[in-house]
């Protein structure tokens, strides 16, 4: 008896995976929105949008997808407070925040490549941001501190260039592709 058991579910198991859904779901957190207050999630630049409010500091967006589009979610009276994400299948959670850089965004593959992205992006530009800031007493100092900066220009510029070959056979490498003009240091 129990070994038809194991069977039954191993068999369920498999025959759930073999049927693709198109089916996506993002679970949002906005706890600095106000209650009623309105979601908006835009595809691509100028596409259509979808909306819906937040109920309990969440927002959800649920609906059906054949391929995957880059989208921005926002909250209508903010707009700059948007995230970008990669809808696809499956479930996606996003938290805005009333900073940007705190926004963030998992559960895909690529979403998730895309957070760990702008995250090493975002700390290497807060540092390099750091080190211009401080005061300079002599020129000795200042050469090491552009010579610093630049070093952090090339490593945003690496982790965004190995982002994009790594991921070169999905959107998210070919978003950066289209999007991003590497540097040409000296």
């Amino acid at each position: 008896m129990r070994t038809k058991t194991i069977l039954g579910l191993t068999v369920a198991g498999f025959v759930g995976l073999s049927c693709q859904s198109n089916s996506y779901q993002i679970d949002g957190f906005a706890r600095d929105c106000r209650e009623g207050d309105t979601i908006c999630m835009l595809y691509g630049s100028d596409g259509p949008a979808v909306i819906t409010q937040v109920e309990n500091g969440k927002f959800m967006f649920v609906g059906e997808t054949d391929t995957m589009a880059v989208c921005r979610i926002f909250p209508k009276e903010t707009p700059e407070r948007s995230v970008t994400i990669f809808l696809e299948p499956g479930q996606t959670t996003v938290e805005l925040s009333s900073q940007p850089a705190g926004n963030r965004v998992s559960g895909t593959r690529i979403n998730n490549e895309w957070q760990l992205l702008n995250d090493s992006v975002r700390r290497l530009g807060q540092e390099a941001v750091r080190t211009v800031i401080l005061p300079v007493a002599d020129s000795a100092i200042q050469l090491q501190r552009v010579k610093r900066v630049d070093s952090l220009h090339r490593r945003m510029s690496a982790c965004i260039l190995n982002t994009a070959r790594r991921n070169s056979d999905n959107p998210l490498g070919q978003y950066i592709n289209r999007n991003y003009q590497a540097p040409e240091f000296k």
